[in-house]
């Protein structure tokens, strides 16, 4: 009779310990998941896993489409999720509301309204995507979205990355944004910055990429942005005042490594400078192709890390190519 309660016994551990394995392993692959729930009847965007992580760069981050957001989604945990809304989804953003805060990474906003009835929608939507607070970077280019409505974005503390160019961010916003203490790359563009606010931009201690182009970017603008001194990668294309008098200013920017300064004033012997400085990757004031080959020459020597086209038609402009991406219809 021992034996057979051993016997019993053992199979009884055996049969919990299976039991037991299998719950871990159900754990382990909800863990692995986010569920999301959308609108049943409808579908208010897609969502794509990215194949890199997103960097300072312009256009649409390359990814491939996981799900429609409508119903009940399950999403890996371990992938980069950027959520890309439908022209439905501006008339239906509380729909964001049901959704835990770490739902997708995220988020691309390029809505264009068609009639004056759609103009007044994008601004709404914010207070819902600050619901999904633990987004890493949102795209607003060519967005509709304007400086009072992001102001409602407030602190959203795994912020990275936030593009706004194209559009009517002008930086008034940015004193309501200072809570993004992780905000790595802001890029603004196409509209008349505000200089005095970019003041704000000391308060992002993480700061180390930013664009401001084609705005009337002022030289008292740039001294606040001179302040900023873990700034590594400046793109300041197409602010056409800009000229040798913005020297001193880049020159504080001791870790600039990247700048571009296309279609500004900037002259050769400025750029010889800058040179000289650790600048390593420039974007220059005209196509290589432009200048004269004994300036050529001089432009190769000072900065010998970075090929030069010799092409005479220069490269599309950051400014260009944020203005012709697609938008949401």
């Amino acid at each position: 009779m021992q034996k057979s309660f051993l016997f019993y016994a053992v199979a009884a551990s055996a049969l919990l310990i299976a039991l037991f394995c299998h719950a871990q392993r159900a754990y382990s692959a909800n863990a692995r998941e986010r569920v999301l729930e959308f609108p049943a009847k409808y579908s208010v965007g897609r969502l794509v896993v990215l194949q890199t992580r997103p960097q300072f760069s312009y256009g649409r981050c390359k990814g491939r489409l996981l799900a429609e957001a409508r119903g009940v989604v399950r999403l890996p945990s371990d992938k980069l999720i950027k959520f890309e809304p439908s022209a439905v989804f501006y008339r239906h953003p509380q729909c964001l509301l049901k959704l835990p805060a770490d739902a997708f990474d995220f988020i691309e906003l390029r809505f264009m309204a068609m009639t004056d009835e759609e103009s007044a929608l994008s601004d709404p939507t914010v207070p819902f995507v600050r619901r999904i607070s633990r987004l890493k970077g949102i795209d607003l280019d060519g967005s509709e979205i304007t400086d009072k409505g992001l102001s409602q974005l407030g602190a959203m503390p795994e912020l990275q990355y936030l593009a706004a160019g194209n559009g009517f961010i002008t930086g008034s916003c940015l004193p309501h944004l200072v809570g993004c203490k992780k905000l790595e790359g802001l890029r603004l563009g196409g509209t008349v910055v505000n200089n005095e606010s970019l003041s704000c931009l000391q308060n992002f201690p993480l700061l180390t990429h930013l664009g401001l182009i084609n705005m009337n970017l002022s030289l008292s603008g740039l001294e606040q942005v001179s302040k900023c001194r873990a700034i590594n990668n400046l793109d300041i294309d197409s602010n056409y005042q800009i000229d040798d008098k913005a020297l001193p200013l880049l020159l504080k920017l001791t870790k600039l490594r990247t700048l571009s300064v296309k279609e500004t004033k900037i002259s050769l012997k400025a750029l010889e400078i800058l040179g000289k400085h650790g600048i390593i990757t420039i974007g220059l004031p005209k196509p290589f192709a432009n200048y004269a080959p004994s300036e050529q020459r001089r432009l190769v020597k000072a900065f010998p890390y970075y090929k030069f086209s010799a092409k005479s038609a220069g490269d599309v402009d950051s400014y260009n190519e944020t203005m012709f991406a697609p938008v949401t219809r």
